[in-house]
């Protein structure tokens, strides 16, 4: 990732909290033979009557709460383990914390648990805390939308997110872990998280980010976390080949298992690549009209290279970060190769016949 969301963003967490809370009461109670509580009149006052309001998600609570009753002892054991592990974030994002899930194990129990997760996810759009203006999911949103350095996805930075407005439909929000695999952390607002439209529908689908095809346990980066990654172009050549056509060199980095898996689920590299290859001309070209606008002498390959270290400066506020970086770190080696004796007279030449 390339920025993170602020954890201020996800307080609102109670939906999820009263939920889990309430499955893993009613587990406890039929392990020691108590009377089960009626749901929701078991949860905290000051949600009850929220909850209530919504048939739908006590309706299928009930549902699952019964068929509970027909488990075993190792059984109930099992959901329960689900329940807390599934909900252990972010630790479970470090490659080696467990993460169970029921669905092989226990299909019914598992089809009853998503269908009550996906149904109280799809409410978050309506259901307001105890005094908020505005639904959980729009808070979530925008105060995540608020901390972003740049308004764009942070997955990918090649996506704009659009500001929040009650008339323009809301962003996707993706199951960072997959809700048909992970059920019971499918309104923890920690593992919901505002994303690009093409990063979510055409790139993350319904990856597991835990495990790779092979069933390998990954680690992954925490989008309400504190690390980062970055690229860079470092032993890219503009000039590279004798027609005069860059060999582009994309490093990712920090070199970890957590930028990998990033690699893997949203195939950073060959997006950056492909969007290099398709640009690479245009910006050049943008580069050579905002020098001229700045007022540098294009003919004077100095006056050239102290334009580009100012241009790579406006590089830095561009809206969409991973553009933005792609940008800085071509004017960066258009900026080497004219402080070189062996490769400034070719660079210039390139660069005034692109900017004539």
């Amino acid at each position: 990732m390339l920025e993170t969301y602020a954890i201020e963003a996800t307080e609102e967490n109670w939906l999820s909290t009263c939920l889990t809370s309430a499955i893993l009461r009613r587990l406890t109670q039929l392990d020691e033979g108590e009377v089960a509580a009626v749901f929701p009149l078991d949860l905290p006052p000051e949600y009850r009557a929220i909850v209530s309001r919504f048939s739908g998600i006590v309706e299928r609570f009930n549902k699952l709460s019964d068929a509970l009753t027909d488990l075993s002892a190792g059984e109930r054991k099992a959901v329960r383990d689900a329940i807390e592990s599934q909900n252990r974030i972010p630790d479970v994002f470090d490659g080696a914390t467990q993460c169970t899930t029921c669905k092989e194990a226990l299909p019914d129990i598992h089809d009853l648990s998503k269908e009550l997760f996906e149904f109280s996810f799809k409410a978050l759009s309506r259901i307001k805390s105890p005094g908020a203006p505005t639904s959980i999911r729009d808070v979530l949103f925008e105060r995540a939308y608020d901390r972003l350095s740049k308004k764009c996805c942070p997955f990918c930075g090649m996506e704009r997110l659009e500001p929040p407005h009650p008339d323009i439909p809301r962003p996707d929000l993706d199951h960072y872990l997959m809700v048909s695999q992970y059920p019971f952390c499918g309104v923890n607002l920690k593992n919901l998280v505002p994303m690009g439209d093409r990063c979510n529908s055409s790139y993350k689908l319904a990856k597991d980010i835990l495990f790779d095809q092979l069933g390998n346990r990954l680690s992954c980066y925490d989008p309400y976390g504190d690390v980062t990654a970055e690229f860079t172009l470092e032993g890219s050549t503009v000039l590279g080949t004798p027609a005069g056509e860059p060999i582009w060199k994309l490093h990712l980095g920090p070199e970890s298992p957590q930028t990998a898996n990033w690699d893997r689920i949203f195939q950073i590299t060959l997006r950056l690549e492909q969007s290099l290859k398709a640009e690479f001309t245009s910006w050049t070209e943008d580069i050579g009209g905002v020098l001229r606008g700045l007022g540098y002498n294009l003919n004077a390959p100095e006056e050239v290279s102290a334009g580009l270290v100012r241009y790579q400066e406006i590089c830095g506020t561009e809206t969409l970060s991973g553009i933005g970086r792609l940008k800085a770190e071509i004017t960066s080696l258009f900026i080497k190769d004219l402080r070189s004796d062996d490769k400034r007279e070719r660079t210039h030449a390139f660069l005034k016949e692109a900017w004539s």
